[in-house]
């Protein structure tokens, strides 16, 4: 069966078509195939807006995944020495990740309310560098309910914290036998570290000695709580864990409870007693989601900017022949009498042309022309010279005759 014929008029006359984007249609709104339009079908304005909005949002969920991989990879690093995070030689996540493999909860925290906020009993709380906090850190802390590790110690004054022991000088770095009735000593037996040592009084036991009364490790208890010490951190270290009975005696230590709170002290904590010990005053946002916050941003930005478009190539209204403007140009030149100006334009324009031919750079002085030009047509300097930097032309004579005289010294060069 043959294709239906198109519409027609009562006089038999077929009906006027229009072509609309590259489809035949005519006037009745039918399509080649007599189907009737489809008013309804997105116009191309609309089909381009839509595509936008879906590529903006698919690179808006793939910069946002982006950005939490970045945050997180992050986080799970850091340079902070016996840091649970940092992997470096100073850093202690080899103890951490150990820890956590045998049960162990390990947190970092950096500020003391924070610490405060998450303490409860059967926790161990290390605080690492205890003696660089202020009396305020000190003092919050000595009530926990956590039994506490202090980990590296200097010499400076923790009496707020406790006064039990004291921070001594000690010896140099060798291995040291625990000497102590303390099961986590004995059983690491031997470990490897330095000074400084630590001392005490009472029921404090000292192991692994470094003098008369100092010792490299202390457990004692005060207040219903089991406190520890290891003043010199390097058995903790990602280094020093695997010498001698160093691992034993810092898993044994560390991993009493199931909830391990390692406290790196933020030298920028604001915290003082005056403030609310259960929540940090100050409005933090996780490192993700000021990432996930700058990304969306830069997004709408990006969608919502203004945009130039695509390049459309427009025909010029007038096209001019070159010979046709370089005419023009020398009329102008002759109403305004300007025989200088276009004697000078004749020079350039020569010396431009010849310099190509011969191979002079364009930065080339007047004595670096001339000697190329008279090399290469033979004549003499003073005559190039005169012809190429003489005085201007004054009249249309003298603009002919300078004209002819740098058309012939230009067929000269092309000749040689």
């Amino acid at each position: 069966m043959s294709a239906p014929a198109a519409a027609a008029d009562p006089a038999g006359r077929p009906a006027p078509t229009i072509e609309a984007r590259g489809r035949r249609v005519d006037a009745g709104g039918h399509g080649p195939d007599g189907a009737a339009g489809t008013p309804g079908t997105p116009r191309a304005p609309e089909r381009e807006n839509r595509r936008t909005v879906i590529i903006v949002a698919a690179a808006v969920v793939l910069l946002v995944l982006a950005a939490l991989a970045l945050g997180r990879g992050g986080q799970s690093r850091s340079d902070l020495p016996l840091a649970p995070n940092n992997p470096e030689p100073g850093g202690a996540r080899a103890a951490a990740q150990i820890l956590g493999e045998h049960g162990v909860d390990v947190t970092l925290v950096r500020r003391t309310a924070d610490v405060l906020a998450q303490d409860q009993a059967d926790t161990t709380l290390v605080i690492v560098g205890a003696d660089e906090l202020s009396s305020d850190q000190l003092t919050a802390l000595a009530d926990t309910q956590a039994e506490v590790v202090l980990l590296g110690l200097g010499y400076a004054s923790i009496t707020e914290l406790t006064s039990t022991v004291t921070v001594t000088a000690g010896g140099a770095r060798a291995p040291r036998s625990s000497d102590c009735a303390d099961p986590d000593a004995e059983a690491a037996g031997t470990i490897d570290t330095a000074g400084p040592g630590i001392t005490g009084s009472g029921a404090v036991q000292t192991c692994f000695a470094l003098g008369e009364d100092a010792g490299a490790y202390a457990v004692w208890e005060e207040s219903g709580r089991t406190w520890r010490a290891l003043p010199n951190g390097f058995p903790a270290t990602n280094e020093g864990l695997a010498l001698e009975g160093n691992a034993a005696l810092v898993l044994r230590a560390l991993g009493q409870h199931e909830q391990l709170l390692w406290y790196v002290p933020d030298p920028n904590d604001p915290f003082t007693l005056d403030d609310d010990a259960s929540a940090p005053q100050t409005f933090f946002l996780p490192e993700a989601v000021v990432y996930q916050i700058l990304v969306v941003a830069l997004a709408v930005v990006i969608w919502r900017g203004r945009r130039l478009g695509r390049v459309v190539v427009e025909p010029l209204p007038v096209v001019v022949r070159a010979a046709e403007t370089t005419r023009g140009r020398g009329r102008l030149y002759r109403r305004a009498g300007a025989h200088a100006h276009a004697g000078a334009a004749l020079r350039a324009g020569t010396l431009a042309r010849v310099g190509s031919r011969i191979g002079l750079p364009s930065a080339a002085g007047p004595d670096q022309v001339i000697d190329a030009l008279a090399r290469a047509t033979g004549r003499s300097p003073g005559e190039l010279e005169h012809l190429l930097y003489g005085p201007p032309p004054t009249d249309d004579d003298s603009l002919v005759a300078l004209t002819q005289a740098l058309d012939t010294m230009e067929s000269e060069v092309h000749r040689a």
